[in-house]
């Protein structure tokens, strides 16, 4: 009877392996990437979906930052290797992508910082971060929410750079000339930060 039992659990992950033998799946590339550098572009969200402003000027109350990471990869590993199991789903033919770029770092904090003065409770310095909402597929979400987010994997040769507008929810108290700095904390320590070129809020 001991026999019977140990060749049953012996042949659990044979009789596995076989199932998703008609896959025939390569084990995919792992590779990671870091977030290397910050770029700041002006947004017009006059339109349907927001549009780089190229001639530094925008109403305020349809303002916005195109944040862009600049991703470049980094170390390169094996997919993890097990016995019985290769990386193709059970029951299906639905392989992993060949390539996969995974975060090596990822955004802990983004502040987005006015360097003039804003309105009467936010001066030349203060944090107006709550001012923004973050605008992708059709959605608005909070900065706060987008960084509890898994970050971006890529199934890319190449990793992605990663663009997140920041749309401005709360126009200036007056029109004017504004700058500001956005200041992002990565996991690994380090900060990246940029501040924009002067844009003239109407």
């Amino acid at each position: 009877m001991q026999i019977k039992k140990v060749l049953i659990l012996l042949l659990i992950p044979l009789c596995s392996d076989m199932l998703v033998a008609c896959c025939d799946c390569d084990d995919p590339q792992l590779f990671k990437y870091t977030n290397a550098s910050l770029e700041l572009q002006h947004l017009d969200n006059r339109g349907q979906s927001p549009a780089t402003d190229e001639d530094g000027i925008a109403l305020k109350e349809a303002y916005g930052i195109a944040m862009t990471l600049r991703c470049e990869p980094t170390v390169f590993k094996t997919a993890p290797f097990s016995l019985f199991l290769n990386q193709s789903y059970a029951f299906s033919c639905r392989c992993d992508a060949g390539v996969q770029h995974h975060a090596k770092d990822s955004v802990i904090a983004i502040r987005i910082i006015t360097l003039e003065d804003f309105d009467a409770f936010h001066p030349a310095g203060t944090d107006i971060s709550d001012y923004f909402r973050l605008y992708t597929w059709n959605n608005f979400t909070t900065i706060a929410d987008y960084l509890h987010k898994d970050a971006r994997v890529f199934a890319y040769d190449e990793p992605k750079n990663i663009v997140m507008n920041a749309l401005l929810i709360n126009a200036p108290a007056a029109a004017g000339f504004y700058r500001f700095r956005v200041e992002m904390d990565l996991s690994d320590g380090r900060s990246l930060t940029k501040e924009t070129s002067t844009i003239e809020l109407q």
